[in-house]
């Protein structure tokens, strides 16, 4: 794309490209798009479009799922080659159109989105504590976002929605709202430090004229979690974790997260950030209340921060010696070492957010691990989960 207008005065090469963009963006949408037209011309209301990166993880489901089931909605994922099988038929069930495109590649997705999109919501990100991944990381978490919000540039979407992490304030207050200062892209933990570099680069697209809103979940919980803080309860579900860490912190619903998500399309300010947290509870009290409700006692051992990193640096020598994967790491340990709070009564007021109980979040959260085969259910003598 920057080939062909290379040869160009430099002042027309921002207006050279978003015209070759848009001939792209017919012939690869061109049956969408057209459709689109010609019920705009007849009069017809059209549902607004959003682009979602990240469909099919965890709150990428919990978006999908709330937008589809409003007819005002249409919905296009942008997926990786290698996306799931699983997640992919996940996403056709539920209407969403499917166009894989690299997330790196500004250009490929500009010229791949459908002319009636409203919004793109960024929810695209890798969560890994594995210094191993940090070159991966980086690349998805920070020249994604960069890569999405040059997208939006280019295409004219009226507004970028990106979720961040509430870790970019950092672990040294007990607790943060938005006037708290930010960490630097320095930071030591390596997605911390690659989320406050997307942050940077959504900032920069916003003085480049995107307009764009950044919302920074805190511990989120909920159906479809398979990677996050729903292993901890997996881990104690199958007697697997020797002790529990010894911070905590605000606990978010999922599908309130996905609320905000939705309500910041139109109701956020742009360039504001927007901290969602909720309950705020230890992991040992979370662990404790998952107990309850599957009806077993599980561990209640809680790690001395010391002995915690040690551990982990240890684990750490021997995955690289093995090959295998840690069950903790010296970055995870210095997250689940602290407890920070979460002010969230911006995005209560401006977005409508609304925080459930911690046990309706648990509930629904080992209601899924159980349906996915992760974890045992109650036996008959305790009752069911609900």
């Amino acid at each position: 794309m920057a080939q062909a207008v290379a040869g160009w005065p430099a002042d027309w090469k921002p207006a050279a490209t978003a015209v070759i963009i848009a001939a792209e963006r017919h012939r690869s949408v061109g049956c969408v798009t057209g459709t689109s037209m010609n019920r705009r011309g007849s009069g017809t209301q059209m549902p607004r479009r959003a682009v979602v990166t990240g469909a099919g993880g965890m709150l990428g489901r919990h978006v999908v799922a709330r937008l589809t089931q409003d007819p005002g909605w249409a919905v296009t994922a942008f997926i990786r080659t290698e996306t799931p099988a699983e997640a992919r038929g996940w996403l056709n069930a539920r209407g969403v159109q499917l166009i894989e495109a690299p997330l790196t590649d500004a250009h490929a997705m500009a010229a791949q989105t459908p002319d009636d999109t409203d919004v793109y919501v960024h929810l695209a990100a890798d969560t890994s504590t594995d210094p191993r991944d940090r070159a991966r990381q980086w690349q998805t978490n920070v020249a994604g976002t960069a890569a999405v919000a040059e997208a939006v540039l280019l295409t004219r979407v009226r507004r970028l929605v990106h979720v961040s992490s509430a870790s970019v304030y950092g672990f040294d207050r007990r607790r943060v709202d938005e006037h708290c200062p930010k960490v630097g892209a320095d930071h030591p933990v390596g997605y911390v430090a690659s989320k406050a570099a997307a942050e940077e680069a959504v900032q920069d697209a916003i003085a480049r004229g995107v307009d764009a809103v950044i919302l920074n979940p805190g511990h989120m919980l909920g159906a479809w979690d398979r990677h996050n803080w729903a292993g901890l309860i997996r881990l104690a579900a199958r007697g697997r974790l020797p002790a529990i860490p010894p911070g905590g912190g605000s606990f978010a619903g999922a599908a309130a997260v996905a609320d905000a998500v939705i309500a910041a399309a139109d109701r956020a300010m742009i360039g504001e950030n927007y901290l969602l947290g909720g309950p705020e509870a230890s992991y040992q009290e979370l662990i404790r209340r998952a107990g309850d409700i599957l009806g077993r006692r599980l561990t209640d051992r809680v790690a001395p921060p010391r002995l915690l990193m040690a551990v982990a640096q240890t684990l750490g020598l021997v995955s690289r010696l093995t090959g295998l994967r840690p069950t903790i790491t010296p970055d995870a340990a210095r997250i689940t070492c602290h407890m920070v709070a979460i002010d969230s009564d911006r995005a209560k007021r401006d977005l409508g957010y609304a925080p459930p109980p911690l046990d309706s979040i648990l509930r629904e959260t080992i209601d899924w691990l159980i349906q996915a085969g992760e974890i045992d259910a109650p036996s008959s003598s305790t009752g069911p989960v609900r």
